[in-house]
């Protein structure tokens, strides 16, 4: 008997639709606004979040473009200098007026940016002039078939090489290590 009971009232609660299912059918346009305002609300804020993620795409591209165009002509400006100053250290050693060559090292190595300044004498492959004082008198055979401008860099400076040419014959290499700028 109590098995019957219990049938009747699992039969009668079955048969009772549930307290959400009315509230839903007797205001059907709350409900419906309700659902159109989540969806909404869901759809708004998946188009933030795309929106974001293409714009750090986008602002990545365009640091990485920048920092590639500042290096270029900060590339261009430093060879400019220093086939510039090479000319005038190129006079002066014609004139055999070292200590002047020192003293436009002293002077142009006072610029923030400039880290070291050395010329390479091209008959003995030793650095017989620079900044670094420690440096002098050492040999320095990387630039030593150096015909032309050259520049390398890594991610802090860039350095430049630039042969000296006398009447007839390669006086020597200008060295300029330059920090690089990160502004």
């Amino acid at each position: 008997m109590e098995t019957e009971q219990n049938n009747q009232e699992t039969a009668i609660t079955s048969n009772k639709p549930s307290k959400i299912w009315e509230f839903i059918k007797k205001h059907k346009l709350n409900t419906a606004l309700i659902a159109v305002i989540l969806i909404l609300l869901a759809w708004h804020y998946m188009s933030v979040l795309s929106l974001k993620n293409s714009f750090s795409k986008e602002k990545t591209t365009i640091e990485t473009t920048y920092q590639i165009k500042l290096d270029s002509l900060n590339s261009n400006r430093l060879q400019l200098t220093a086939k510039t100053f090479s000319w005038a250290i190129r006079s002066e050693l014609l004139r055999e007026n070292s200590e002047q060559v020192n003293q436009f090292f002293n002077d142009f190595v006072k610029n923030d940016d400039i880290v070291k300044l050395q010329y390479i004498n091209a008959e003995t492959n030793e650095i017989q002039i620079s900044t670094d004082k420690k440096d002098e008198g050492k040999s320095d055979l990387k630039y030593n078939n150096l015909t032309s401008q050259t520049i390398s860099q890594d991610s802090t400076s860039f350095e430049l090489a630039t042969p000296i040419n006398g009447l007839n014959t390669k006086l020597g290499v200008f060295v300029m290590s330059v920090k690089k700028l990160n502004k």
